[in-house]
């Protein structure tokens, strides 16, 4: 059964005086189960992030839908939540305070008791629970990131919009932040389905069931869709001598250079 349903697709700014208007998004359709993660790939200005701003209803596409569990998407709902690259905390609130506001303003009617043990879960569960009287500026980039990821997951969302969440941070920060979030999709949240756009090749392999390849105009906007078929959990030191992974890798070189070529 699909959770998220994007039919038809089709989304343009208005261009500049004397500048026809640009065509982002062009004619998608895409469908995500339950129980799926899939990532959006490809180059700068293809139309990843704004698909993903659609889909939380932060902006109106000027044709097509997007349903979510068969009703249609038209505005910002507790049932999406986004984690962006830049952290977005509020820098006067504690990290606790960031993820109380936000698990309190999803579930407006919950017991204080309630939300209070959801917090402690999500941030315990990203290591932070001792960091949890910290303001944003006190700690470092991963550790707001992994308190934004508590933050999404703590709202209780059905589906997790992740839009690079980890494209600023280093290896070593991103790798363990790649492995909470999957630990805590599977084991930790209500949280049944994740689309995330990325621009890493390797990233999307590693965490995707499906990777959506973009291209840029003229051509339209899902150029394919790829299947990652490898087990899980998937160990990101043996997974690259996989076949399979190799095979995955190859087919998403090709398409990322061939559309790279087509628009120089």
């Amino acid at each position: 059964m699909s959770q998220l349903e994007i039919d038809g697709l089709h989304m343009s700014f208005p261009g500049r005086r004397g500048i026809a208007p640009q065509h982002v998004l062009r004619g998608v359709d895409l469908q995500v189960g339950q129980g799926e993660f899939v990532s959006l790939i490809g180059h700068s200005g293809c139309g990843k992030s704004t698909l993903l701003n659609v889909v939380a209803g932060l902006l109106r596409p000027n044709s097509g839908r997007v349903l979510v569990g068969g009703q249609p998407v038209t505005a910002p709902g507790p049932d999406r939540a986004m984690v962006f690259q830049n952290y977005s905390l509020l820098p006067r609130l504690s990290l606790l305070a960031n993820v109380r506001e936000a698990a309190r303003s999803a579930n407006p009617q919950a017991p204080r008791e309630r939300i209070d043990e959801t917090v402690e879960r999500y941030l315990s569960a990203v290591g932070l629970w001792e960091h949890r009287n910290k303001r944003p500026r006190q700690v470092s980039g991963g550790m707001q990131q992994r308190t934004a990821v508590a933050r999404a997951f703590a709202v209780g969302p059905r589906i997790l919009l992740l839009d690079e969440p980890f494209g600023a941070l280093d290896a070593l920060t991103r790798a363990r932040l790649q492995e909470q979030l999957l630990e805590l999709w599977a084991n930790e949240s209500t949280t049944e389905t994740v689309l995330m756009v990325t621009h890493g090749i390797d990233e999307a392999i590693l965490l995707a069931d499906r990777i959506v390849v973009m291209g840029n105009p003229p051509q339209p906007s899902i150029v394919d869709i790829i299947p990652v078929e490898l087990p899980r959990p998937r160990d990101r030191v043996t997974v690259i001598d996989d076949p399979a992974y190799r095979q995955v890798q190859q087919r998403l070189l090709d398409l990322l250079h061939a559309d790279q070529q087509a628009v120089a």
